[in-house]
């Protein structure tokens, strides 16, 4: 069972490592997409979208990082 464990957990922070490097990736290229605008209401907008979404990403990577925690919290007592 401790081996189970132990391998749920480097999954589940090889996936939150990976969902946090992606969302961030997606930050910066909004802010990007966001400065080079120059001024166009359309791609500030694109460039707004993809931060919001980025960050609402990142928001469902913890959420499922913290219930699958709480799973296996529950399972091993």
């Amino acid at each position: 069972m401790d081996q189970i464990n132990t391998l749920f957990d480097n999954l589940l922070n090889i996936g939150t490592g990976v969902g946090v490097a992606i969302s961030a990736f997606f930050v910066m290229w909004g802010a990007f997409m966001y400065m080079a605008a120059s001024g166009s209401p359309r791609q500030m907008e694109q460039g707004k979208a993809a931060i919001v979404n980025a960050l609402a990403g990142l928001a469902i990577v913890l959420m499922a990082r913290i219930i699958a925690g709480m799973i296996q919290d529950a399972m091993a007592s």
